[in-house]
């Protein structure tokens, strides 16, 4: 049966392979003997490789060892850990944080405590993985809206009787690049009781005058904000800021985070380094939105509909089969941008997800843009 499935979903081009790198150097890695450039990472501002990052990792790393050794509820709390926690908390102007393994987990962890059986959770259709994962476990029944069609996403609050209702979207969605309209979102929570639980996975670090992400300037009316260490941060784990009470019900009924062993000390220490650079170091965010600015331009003049407001930059090509062989021959070029297909995105919208860095140079750009005239012509 399993042989059988796997031979189906080859002969629908779906099936998906590893594909090992080795010497990785941000925008960089070796592949089968030859140097790629890469244009599908989430490290936006390039901090995974920043000098300070890596020494504030290896000084914990001789401090506190390779694990933590226990649940947070057990000995794995460490000073780091309270220390990233408080921090992240002041930066994301909340009462508290709380950091959980992944993003993932966090998603996860806080759905499963906020909806109960009765409750509904309302969210948008091209929400992530693990906020629909984190919807189905609660048991709460799920309603999903067209996404960013909120006119649909008030039709479905206002038929969601006895019980809480909880309004789920991302900020930058992680396929599309585009932004949720937060203002929009807020005037649905206060017009329905609802609470609003924001994922700023792709947002933290990249957007907002201060970096706070794509709800800088909206935290006092959104509930609970995740996000992750794995995006603009350059290192691994993921967060929930709330108030203080939300925190509190975290720890003492969040699975994912009660259940798990604690993220290890010197990510807590390289994400504490990587939180102080994002606020003192605008010109990382500086460097990042030229970047973007040169792929949305060249990309508008492609003819592409470039709706993207982020990084990320969607090139649908629509059929697996043609996105498999655009990626392909932009392999063969040294140019490493994964075909995105079949059920990560909808069936016909397969396509080249594109991500930036600060880190690209003008000449990657360039190269970038060469390669995809000569394969996209």
């Amino acid at each position: 049966m399993v042989i059988q499935e796997l031979e189906e979903l080859r002969q629908k081009d779906l099936l998906r392979k590893l594909r090992t790198l080795s010497n990785c150097r941000g925008t960089r890695a070796s592949w089968e003997g030859r140097e790629l450039l890469l244009f599908c990472g989430n490290d936006y501002l390039g901090l995974a490789r920043h000098p300070r990052v890596i020494q504030a990792a290896e000084k914990a790393l001789r401090q506190y060892g390779v694990g933590a050794g226990a649940a947070r509820l057990v000995s794995g709390t460490s000073d780091l850990h309270t220390r990233l926690e408080e921090e992240l908390a002041r930066f994301k102007r909340k009462e508290r944080s709380l950091v959980f393994g992944a993003g993932y987990l966090a998603n996860i962890g806080v759905l499963g405590v906020l909806a109960r059986e009765k409750d509904f959770i309302v969210m948008d259709k091209y929400c992530h993985a693990s906020l629909i994962d984190g919807a189905r476990l609660s048991q709460a029944t799920l309603r999903v809206f067209p996404h960013r069609h909120y006119e649909k996403g008030a039709q479905i609050l206002e038929n969601c009787r006895g019980g809480r209702r909880i309004l789920v979207s991302e900020t930058v969605f992680s396929m599309e690049g585009d932004l949720a309209d937060l203002s929009e979102l807020i005037r649905l929570k206060e017009r329905y009781e609802c609470l609003l639980v924001v994922d700023d996975a792709h947002g933290t670090g990249v957007f907002g005058a201060e970096g706070r992400g794509a709800t800088e300037g909206f935290e006092e009316k959104i509930d609970c904000i995740t996000g992750t260490f794995s995006k603009a941060f350059g290192v691994f784990g993921g967060f929930v800021a709330a108030s203080g009470a939300l925190v509190e019900r975290l720890i003492n009924f969040s699975r994912p985070f009660i259940f798990a062993t604690a993220p290890p000390p010197s990510l807590q220490a390289a994400a504490c380094e990587a939180l102080s650079l994002i606020q003192k170091e605008p010109e990382f965010r500086e460097k990042l939105w030229l970047n973007v600015d040169r792929v949305r331009t060249f990309l508008s003049e492609k003819g592409f509909r470039c709706e993207s407001r982020s990084p990320i930059f969607p090139v649908i090509l629509g059929e697996e089969k043609e996105a498999l062989r655009v990626s392909e021959v932009l392999l063969q070029r040294g140019i490493l941008i994964p075909a995105i297909r079949y059920p990560t995105v909808a069936k016909g919208k397969a396509r080249l997800r594109i991500t930036v860095s600060a880190a690209h140079s003008g000449e990657d750009l360039e190269r970038l843009f060469q390669a995809l005239t000569e394969v996209l012509r």
